[in-house]
């Protein structure tokens, strides 16, 4: 049997995707919660989620502020952003925080069938638009060939993390360095740019 919950704030949304799963041998809903709060509040200590749909935008603790706590207590469970937020800041910070995929509300809910199968697969669920937004931002189209051309790979992915603002540990955890790898990175990049801080670090690997 395949266990599926649902954190969605919007009654018939969610009701439209509790009947795909409820007509599909195998699959139940063990869980449907209209807030992350409530979810908090009320999972049972023993419970088996195979798959959780998460909205980002909910009432209250956001879709993305509940994700440690879910990996903390259902390290096993697939997370799957559910959402109409067309963000690579958001969709980055999901998935550092623990969530497998990240999926546009711009599918109906029978097609629900096909990703929940992409996830039993293996597979990773992330909405076209979103997979061309991860790339572009781990692969940035050259501002300046001549200043891009003198960092490396790693070196220019970290100085676009803390340019996004990111912090020393977030841009850690998103590269998989320690924080003194960060550390070492950016001394790297600062020397190599001629620069003291990290404003005319990205100012000067701009090209501005």
């Amino acid at each position: 049997m395949i266990n599926i919950a649902l954190i969605e704030d919007d009654p018939v949304y969610r009701a439209e995707l509790e009947k795909v799963i409820l007509f599909q041998p195998n699959w139940q809903c063990v869980f449907s919660s209209s807030s992350a709060e409530y979810f908090r509040e009320n999972l049972p200590a023993r419970i088996r989620i195979n798959i959780v749909f998460i909205d980002i935008d909910l009432p209250g603790e956001s879709g993305i502020d509940i994700l440690p706590f879910i990996t903390a207590r259902l390290p096993s469970t697939e997370i799957i952003m559910l959402t109409r937020l067309e963000s690579p800041d958001l969709l980055l910070k999901s998935l550092n925080r623990g969530a497998r995929g990240y999926l546009l509300k711009n599918f109906s809910p029978h097609q629900l069938m096909e990703h929940i199968k992409i996830i039993l697969d293996g597979g990773a669920l992330i909405s076209p638009v979103m997979a061309r937004h991860l790339v572009q931002y781990f692969n940035p189209p050259d501002r300046s060939e001549h200043k891009i051309a003198i960092l490396s790979s790693k070196e220019t992915q970290v100085l676009r993390l803390l340019s996004d603002g990111n912090t020393y540990e977030e841009t850690a955890n998103i590269v998989g360095i320690t924080h003194n790898g960060v550390r070492f990175h950016v001394k790297n990049i600062y020397s190599k740019l001629n620069v003291n801080n990290r404003d005319d670090a990205v100012r000067v690997w701009k090209g501005e």
